[in-house]
Formats: C-alpha cells, sequence, structure tokens
C-alpha cells in the first residue's frame, strides 16, 4: 500500500499533546491551517456529550477567538460541525457521514481478513477480496495455500503486494454477483451495456445467481481485459463496438444456469457477495480454482464460499 496524507516522515515525531485548560508555546508547523482543524474535531470528537461553546473551543486549543471563529464557521457551511440552539458546537452531519464511510472500509477488509484465510485453508485454493469503488471494482487481499506459498507459486502469501491490483468497471458480464442483488434500476443500467444478444441470457444468470448464491466466472483474464477496453473506447463507432462485443460472447460462455451444471465443468472463479449494514453489496470474496471439476465439487465450492462471504456480512450487521 502506498502511503496516506498523514504519514510521517521517518524519525520525524508529532508534537506532544496539550493537557486541557493550559496554554503552551505553539511548535513551528507545516500548515498551521490544518493543525487548527484538526485540533478543532478532535476537541468535539472528545465531547460528544459535553458540546463545547466557542470560548471553551478557544481556551483549549489555543487559538485566537477570532481564527477560532473563522474555522468553526467554515466548517459549519461545509457540515463537518454544527452550531446548537445553545451556541455550543457537535460533529456535524457530513463529518459523520464521511466517518462511517471510513469505518465501513475498514471492517470490511478487518472482517475479510480471517474469512478468506479460512476459506483458503479449508479448500486449499487462492482467494481474494473485491471491493466495490463507485462505478469499479478493485481487488486486493490476495491470499493462496501455504503449499503453494512455500513452493513459490501462484499469488505471494498475505502481508506482500500481490503481482498486480485488477481493476474494472461494472459492466457486462462481468461483475455479477454486485449486481444480482441490486435494484432494478441498477440492474437495467447494467444490462442496458451488454449487447442486445447477450442480455437474454445475462437476464436469466442474474436470477440463477441470486438463487444460488454466487457466481461463476468462465471468462479468462484476457476476456475480461477486451471487454474493459470496450468500455474505453468511447469514439468507436457503436457498430464496430457492437461487433467486437459480439466477438468476445462467442469466445466465453457467461456462467452457469441450472440446467448447465452437469458432469464436468470448467471454473476460473467463484464469487459470494458480501452486504453491508444496509443491505447492498459492498464487497465479493471470490476463490479462484481455475480448473475442470464435477459439478458437484462446483456446488460446494460455491456454499463453501458463501459461508465465508456472509461471515463477513454478520460483520458489518448493525
Amino acid at each position: 500500500m502506498t502511503g496516506t496524507v498523514g504519514d510521517r516522515e521517518p524519525g520525524r515525531q508529532s508534537p506532544p499533546l496539550r493537557s486541557r485548560g493550559t496554554r503552551a508555546a505553539r511548535p513551528q508547523r507545516a500548515s498551521p491551517p490544518t493543525h487548527r482543524v484538526v485540533a478543532i474535531m478532535t476537541l468535539l470528537v472528545d465531547r460528544p456529550d459535553d458540546p463545547p461553546t466557542l470560548a471553551e473551543i478557544v481556551r483549549e486549543t489555543a487559538m485566537s477567538r477570532a481564527t477560532a471563529h473563522a474555522v468553526v464557521t467554515e466548517l459549519c457551511t461545509l457540515g463537518w460541525v454544527g452550531r446548537n440552539s445553545d451556541n455550543t458546537y457537535r460533529l456535524g452531519v457530513e463529518f459523520l457521514a464521511t466517518g462511517r464511510r471510513a469505518a465501513r472500509i475498514d471492517i470490511v477488509a478487518g472482517a475479510a481478513e480471517s474469512a478468506l484465510d479460512q476459506l483458503v485453508a479449508d479448500t486449499g485454493l487462492p482467494a481474494f477480496l473485491a471491493r466495490r469503488d463507485g462505478d469499479a471494482i478493485v481487488t486486493s487481499a490476495h491470499v493462496v495455500p501455504a503449499s503453494a506459498s512455500a513452493a513459490g507459486v501462484g499469488m505471494p502469501p498475505r502481508g506482500t503486494a500481490p503481482p498486480q491490483r485488477h481493476r474494472m468497471r461494472v459492466r457486462p458480464p462481468l461483475c455479477r454477483e454486485f449486481v444480482a442483488w441490486s435494484d432494478e434500476p441498477e440492474r437495467e443500467a447494467w444490462l442496458a451495456l451488454a449487447p442486445a444478444d447477450q442480455r437474454r441470457r445475462l437476464v436469466a444468470v442474474l436470477a440463477a445467481v441470486r438463487e444460488r448464491g454466487y457466481s461463476v466466472e468462465r471468462i479468462t483474464d484476457h476476456h475480461r481485459s477486451v471487454i474493459d477496453a470496450l468500455g474505453d473506447l468511447t469514439e468507436m463507432p457503436s457498430t464496430v463496438r457492437d461487433r467486437m462485443a459480439a466477438l468476445v460472447s462467442e469466445l466465453s460462455a457467461i456462467d452457469y444456469l441450472p440446467d448447465e451444471l452437469s458432469g464436468e465443468v470448467g471454473v476460473v472463479s467463484v464469487g459470494a457477495p458480501v452486504f453491508d449494514a444496509d443491505g447492498a453489496v459492498t464487497a465479493a470474496l471470490v476463490s479462484q480454482p481455475d480448473a475442470t471439476m464435477p459439478a458437484a465439487d462446483l456446488a460446494a465450492l460455491g456454499d463453501a464460499v458463501v459461508d465465508a462471504a456472509d461471515s463477513v456480512s454478520a460483520a458489518l450487521a448493525p
């Protein structure tokens, strides 16, 4: 992972925290305005049941009254701070919403870590976490079986960077486990991006994914790259785009319908959804057999992936 805003330089220490009600000499800082905002927000976080007045903010942060008033006023305008009827200040709605989104990300990653480890241990297959990021899906947290890690094959073990982080747009025929449980307008918007001759099958596939609880990928990484490239070629004439999409469709079938799951089946990956506290699909756990197997073995693997994803969903429940 790359460093985030606020990462310290090696050897650099943060200024010591000051006790309440005392004034300390102001240390030299690279960005005093940033420090003022952080100081006020920290004070409000520390006092949810005892919201401070402006005078108390001045005293606790060692700012001048004019400076504190200016910062608080701007934070109120942005929705990060709210003003009560008794002229005290509290955390604002926008700040709380932002904090909730940040906490959700951390909870998803934390809950998925143990679930992925257990899934890989139980199945002996590599697996990863896929996260929703706006109109794209980003893969992360790749885990491989201990035997593969020791042999130096496949993806690296947890704690090291994966070979690459895949990012793909949420567009057909991909990301079905993210779309199958969405509301009808979102499903229709996703389907509208598919070539007309694929839509009937995609509707049936989404229903099958919802029924069994997981998607089955039969498309290789090469096909994924071609499909994603099609979405980026906005200047391409629609007739050419439709033809290229049709070629991709001919090269690879889309998932499995119930009557197709018999005998030996080819499986690149199996993905099951992770639901957030609001019931929306926020992530997916994906197992990667990349092999041909009996349909019964696929069903057993699918159930294992669903169980693992459900354990993450349970951790996100309110």
